[in-house]
């Protein structure tokens, strides 16, 4: 798995936990914000500002990510993280800091 194939599959889980957890995706600009560059347009409209935007972004989209680890425990998910967990990046520092959550909350 390649790293951007990880971001992608992260980036997902993340999303789906976002969208089954409180009825509000993530939009393009949160996407590509934890991938890092431009990655994502999908071309919808946006009407409104994303709601994981304002505050500690990081912490919102690791409690997600500790969300989205109990829903699923497909290998590769794991694998995903574990591949992303020591780089220097906005998704490195979710998926640390969403370990460090889990391990405090008992997971």
């Amino acid at each position: 798995m390649t790293p951007d194939e990880a971001r992608l599959l992260v980036i997902e889980g993340i999303n789906y936990a976002a969208y089954h957890g409180t009825d509000s995706a993530l939009h393009d600009s949160d996407k590509n914000r934890l991938f890092g560059s431009g990655h994502f347009n999908s071309g919808q409209a946006v009407t409104e500002s994303s709601p994981w935007a304002e505050g500690d972004f990081e912490e919102k989209m690791a409690d997600l990510l500790v969300w989205a680890n109990m829903m699923t425990s497909v290998p590769s998910f794991a694998e995903a993280q574990h591949l992303l967990e020591s780089e220097e990046s906005v998704i490195g520092r979710i998926v640390r800091r969403a370990k460090l959550v889990a391990t405090s909350k008992g997971s």
